[in-house]
């Protein structure tokens, strides 16, 4: 039997009487012996107190003759299409794991079928080059004494379909519902396309990726010449049953399950899947901080407590995420309240004007490159012209309520949320530029299903993207917003820290991969920017803490109503994000009718987040300095053309500290964007209800304020 060039090699430098002492020695594995009832323990941070615990015993055999050809043709279409042709081994896998681990890299290889399942039935899926030595020998051992079919069925049988179903007959009644037998083409497909990674190709948690890889599949059928092109293009993609737990005490449909995707997700891009965790009941220790993810869950619960609507559709969804800056450990995480249904946190919604800082962050970094035009520098202080309307490019866009700024500093801008500012920020420093600060920062320049972000479909990306046209998620914020508290350095957020073995062997950390995505001085100066919004917003921390954030409202299309609200913000120890809105984008109200802000129910979420989790803990002072262009100074006041009470100044703060200089003008009124609806922009509107009854310690907003 041919078995490589590698393989070859590897067999001379043994010497052929070792080989054929280890090949005689070598047992093929058992597939009855798979161990499948271990339950592997995810903890919270400190590695002593239990999160959740993973495991299954769903497991039904069935023979091959059981399986549909085109449900066979399907997993082959997926993981091997040339499984009946090829020796069992992939030579190219094995010799690139012999290089890596020459190097000290991952061990990764492409394996065939047979390879699967001997790694799942026999090494464990141990990374090591010494388990792909042993699949060498088991591996032509059992092609040789096996058929193709014998070695299929055990396969199928026996490979991890996710949701706890081990095999094919029990991986269809989990996510169908029926028996093998009864699958259709489209149906059969789908579980093929979850065997690559069940927790990143599930369709309930991925929908997108899923279906991208359930075409992959179909696409490999056609090519295989096991479906024609013509009934490729009947397939649509089918219903497909909500997961249900199977953990013992159900945790899985409270916000735990959420936290449970996400950890598993990363876990199986690690290389460690939930067969392998089940397997090998290994231990997980996350870094969900027990007392921040109380605080999250605290914070939800309270503000939420009055706004149950009755309408399904109507019922105000909330996401809270909150990472360490310095790290990119998850402390919080609230994705919603049931495990088993959407998790809100990674959904894609609109920004609104919490796309704002970054914006900035463009300008503040070309304004230190030598060859950017002096007229295209900025600084903090510097002043635009606020008013509204303006036109730009044929674009007309409008400030909250008409609100007037002319000169106004960009401090103003921020604090106040001025769009026309934002705007010509954005067209100055270039929209394309915008989204390429915005992705070094860490939102992701694709979805999973391959949808580039921050863009048109042609590539290019519109002046709306400086008033939050595009769409991001909250875990995106709260990692994006980390970065300003980090001086501008991204730690990717992530959920695990290690993961340990039933003999306390650490067999995965977690290596913070760092990068530098801005200048110090800029991330510096956009936090200075931010620091008196909060209390301009009315949610300003407790006993004065000092933080730095922005709000932001998406109108829904021209109606007048709101479907995005956000607030995102930090301390050097903390950056949090949240957002609420519905299902799908519409108008929301409260329940009591009012229209819902940045600075609202998701402000107050924020804020009570935030106070709880850092009460009793040091406080950190953020910036006071400018260090981009310092030479500017801040603009006169500027009183708003329309009329409206005189500004209440700042709370008075509690603590004791050295006099500082007064780098910002006067606070004035605070207020949400509404550039004028036009099609392909973003919108937002100022609150014209009042807001719920809340306990502050800042003064009440001036009548028009959002």
């Amino acid at each position: 039997m041919k078995i490589g060039g590698l393989a070859v090699a590897v067999l001379i430098l043994l010497g052929i009487g070792t080989v054929g002492l280890i090949y005689t020695r070598t047992d093929v594995p058992d597939p009855n012996a798979l161990k499948t009832d271990q339950i592997a323990t995810i903890y919270y941070a400190d590695g002593k107190t239990v999160l959740d615990r993973v495991g299954s015993t769903n497991r039904t055999d069935v023979p091959l003759a059981k399986v549909p050809d085109y449900v066979r043709n399907a997993v082959l279409a997926a993981e091997n299409r040339s499984f009946y042709t090829d020796p069992g081994i992939s030579p190219t896998g094995i010799a690139r794991a012999a290089l890596n681990n020459v190097k000290g890299g991952d061990l990764q290889g492409g394996s065939t079928i047979t390879q699967q399942y001997v790694k799942n039935q026999f090494t464990n899926g141990d990374r090591t080059f010494s388990r792909k030595f042993k699949e060498l020998f088991v591996t032509v051992k059992l092609d040789k004494q096996y058929s193709k079919d014998q070695i299929l069925e055990w396969y199928l049988n026996t490979i991890y379909f996710g949701r706890g179903a081990y095999g094919i007959e029990a991986a269809s009644q989990v996510y169908f519902g029926r028996p093998v037998s009864k699958l259709s083409v489209a149906q059969g497909a789908v579980l093929a396309s979850s065997i690559r990674s069940p927790a990143l190709y599930d369709p309930q948690s991925h929908p997108d990726a899923a279906k991208a890889r359930w075409k992959f599949v179909l696409d490999g059928m056609v090519s295989m010449g096991k479906l024609s092109q013509a009934d490729e293009t009947k397939q649509k993609y089918p219903p497909v049953r909500k997961k249900t737990s199977g953990t013992a005490d159900d945790v899985r449909k409270t916000w735990v399950g959420h936290v449970e995707d996400q950890v598993l997700d990363e876990l199986d891009q690690a290389g460690f899947s939930q067969a392998r965790l089940n397997q090998e009941g290994l231990r997980v220790v996350t870094t969900i901080d027990k007392r921040a993810q109380d605080a999250a869950v605290n914070a939800v619960q309270e503000t939420f407590a009055d706004q149950k609507s009755p309408d399904p559709a109507k019922q105000l969804r909330q996401a809270l995420v909150a990472v360490q800056p310095q790290t990119g450990n998850v402390l919080a995480y609230w994705g919603g309240p049931n495990g088993l249904g959407t998790d809100y946190a990674q959904s894609w919604r609109q920004a609104g004007s919490a796309f704002k800082p970054y914006v900035l962050a463009t300008a503040l970094t070309q304004t230190l490159d030598p060859e950017t035009p002096d007229d295209k520098k900025i600084s903090v202080y510097k002043t635009y012209d606020g008013s509204s309307p303006q036109t730009f490019n044929g674009t007309e866009v409008a400030n909250s309520e008409g609100g007037q700024c002319n000169p106004c500093s960009v401090m103003d801008a921020m604090r106040r949320s001025v769009n026309t500012v934002f705007y010509r920020m954005g067209i100055d420093a270039g929209p394309a530029n915008v989204a390429d600060t915005a992705h070094k920062m860490g939102i992701p320049a694709e979805r999973p299903n391959g949808q580039k972000t921050l863009q048109e479909k042609d590539g290019t990306t519109q002046a709306g993207i400086s008033i939050g046209q595009y769409e991001v998620r909250t875990i995106d914020q709260a990692q994006g917003y980390g970065v300003f508290a980090a001086g501008g350095v991204l730690h990717p957020a992530h959920f695990v820290a290690k993961v340990v073995d039933s003999t306390g062997k650490v067999v995965y950390q977690h290596e913070d991969k760092a990068s530098r995505a801005l200048d110090p001085k800029v991330a510096n100066d956009v936090t200075y920017s931010m620091k008196p919004v909060a209390a301009a917003s009315e949610d300003p921390l407790a006993d004065g803490r000092e933080s730095a954030s922005k709000t932001g409202t998406q109108q829904y299309l021209d109606t007048g109503g709101n479907s995005d609200a956000w607030m995102v913000g930090f301390t050097p120890k903390v950056s949090s994000a949240v957002w609420v809105g519905t299902d799908k984008p519409q108008a929301m109200t409260t329940v009591q009718g009012n229209q819902v802000y940045g600075r609202t129910l998701p402000g107050l979420t924020w804020q009570r987040f935030m106070n709880n989790f850092l009460t009793g803990t040091p406080e950190d002072e953020l910036t006071d300095e400018v260090e981009v262009n310092p030479s500017f100074r801040p603009a006169p006041q500027v009183t708003a053309t329309r009329a409206e009470p005189s500004p209440t100044p700042e709370p008075t703060r509690t603590r004791h500290r050295k006099p500082r200089p007064t780098r910002s003008p006067t606070p004035q009124p605070t207020t949400e964007p509404t550039p004028t609806s036009t099609p392909g922009e973003p919108t937002q509107t100022p609150s014209p209800t009042p807001k719920p009854t809340r306990t502050r310690t800042g003064p009440p907003l001036p009548p028009g304020s959002p």
